[in-house]
């Protein structure tokens, strides 16, 4: 039986934008792209990931909002079985020899809260490059009560016409756990667990390697709040990850680390903060270097109007590389045993009318390697989402996803990666408990490194009951 650790991270309570929006966020992730997308409870979308393929069951509406059919019941208890049939022309997202494929999939879920809820508390996208384990800041949550638990499960029954070795199970485990002992006082804790598998393509997974990892966040936090505009939240974090084949073990770490934030609240809608995060990324084995990350920026939250929520935070990022082994197969090789970038990251949600949401994230980061032969990749993602109600039946949503990733080779050879992923969707609501949903999408990568090119097209259907 695989052994499996679950490590100790505190997600330090992130100042961003989070607004209660009632068409709902679905975390997903295209390719070496973390995307966001904001849809309907039609169906929770997937996009194989570097960081494996994760997606969200998102709620919406509320108790009172009995007018929509698109409204979710308030509940302890919540479950769903979807299912969707996706056809694409080139699964292994290779130019060289495209081979088509239609995937099967059925999804069970559940998800369960104390008190009761009809909207999810929180989303959390894990990313197997980025250090700590989290691409993007998690959001922060509200405690409205003394006590507020959450945890759900999910799993992806995935067959392939293809070939049917391709066969597989993905799931991943959600929890939190809040609990306020006096006004101004918060703790958290909370876990995310994936069992899954990176994108095909000729860098990451193959048919003869499928890269099937298992990863795991978990965390504990504090926040307190003083009576004179200012507060102060903490964190220890950790991120573990174990690739199943011994071929892929050199990607093999453990995170460990922590970041604190002091806060100004300037005004009712402003406040301004300064943060430090300090992460150290340990590899099992010696072909890869550990590392020192070192993170300082200054941010504000800004709540614009009623409608706009926005969070910034830029500053610096330094990472220093502990000496290669005679184990590693670069060891010879000249390489910066030191590393520093400009660091920000930008999160906003726009309430454009009733009826359409806005979206936006960036980033830009220096991130752990997926590349046996990279000490490192530079990384700019940026991803926006629009959603849009067209009737209390229909709605529709358009996700766009871009990143650029630039690799530090060992042998000082360029390696530069640049994606984009658009996917538009719609969603019917044949009642409250019944939802279809179609879309299509193109997937497509350009890259200085032979071979890493594709264009992929993919149209898909499916089905969800929620019960």
């Amino acid at each position: 039986m695989k052994k499996y650790h679950v490590g100790v991270l505190l997600l330090f309570f992130a100042a961003q934008a989070h607004a209660e929006t009632s068409t709902g966020d679905t975390a997903a992730q295209a390719g070496d792209v973390s995307s966001q997308e904001v849809t309907s409870t039609t169906e929770s979308q997937e996009v194989q990931s570097t960081t494996g393929a994760e997606s969200y069951d998102t709620d919406e509406g509320s108790g009172t909002d009995e007018g929509y059919v698109f409204g979710y019941r308030n509940g302890y208890l919540h479950a769903a079985l979807a299912g969707k049939g996706e056809w694409t022309d080139n699964l292994y997202n290779t130019d060289a020899n495209k081979q088509s494929n239609f995937l099967t999939q059925i999804s069970p879920s559940v998800w369960l809260t104390l008190p009761r809820r009809s909207k999810k508390p929180m989303q959390i996208v894990s990313d197997n490059t980025a250090i700590g384990g989290l691409q993007y800041s998690p959001p922060d949550t509200d405690v409205y009560t003394k006590i507020q638990a959450y945890l759900a499960g999910n799993l992806d029954f995935m067959a392939y016409s293809e070939d049917s070795d391709l066969n597989h199970t993905e799931g991943d485990l959600e929890a939190m756990f809040q609990y306020k002992p006096a006004e101004k006082l918060t703790f958290q804790m909370l876990d995310k667990y994936n069992r899954s598998q990176d994108i095909y393509n000729l860098a990451e997974a193959t048919q003869e390697n499928d890269r099937v990892y298992d990863s795991n966040v978990f965390g504990l936090g504090a926040a307190w709040y003083s009576k004179d505009r200012f507060s102060v939240k903490a964190a220890y974090r950790n991120f573990f990850l174990e690739y199943d084949e011994d071929i892929n073990d050199y990607m093999n770490r453990t995170d460990n680390g922590f970041d604190c934030a002091l806060y100004y609240e300037y005004s009712e809608k402003t406040n301004v903060f300064l943060q430090y995060q300090y992460l150290v990324a340990e590899y099992d084995t010696e072909e890869m270097p550990g590392n020192d990350n070192n993170i300082l920026v200054a941010g504000l939250n800004w709540q614009a109007t009623v409608k706009t929520n926005l969070m910034a935070k830029a500053g610096y990022q330094t990472v220093d590389y502990d000496e290669l082994t005679p184990y590693s197969p670069y060891y010879y090789t000249t390489y910066d045993d030191s590393d520093s970038n400009f660091y920000f990251e930008t999160q906003g949600i726009w309430h454009a009318t009733v009826k359409s949401n806005v979206l936006l994230n960036a980033k830009y980061s220096i991130e752990q390697s997926d590349s046996e032969q990279a000490l490192n990749k530079s990384v700019f993602a940026f991803r926006v989402a629009l959603d849009h109600r067209f009737t209390d039946r229909l709605r529709g949503d358009v996700n766009l996803v871009y990143e650029n990733s630039e690799y530090a080779q060992f042998d000082g050879d360029t390696r530069n990666d640049d994606r984009w992923y658009f996917k538009p969707q719609v969603q019917f609501a044949v009642n409250k408990w019944l939802f279809v949903n179609a879309y299509v999408s193109y997937d497509t990568k350009n890259s200085d490194y032979e071979g890493l090119d594709y264009d992929t097209s993919t149209i898909g259907f499916g089905l969800r009951g929620s019960f």
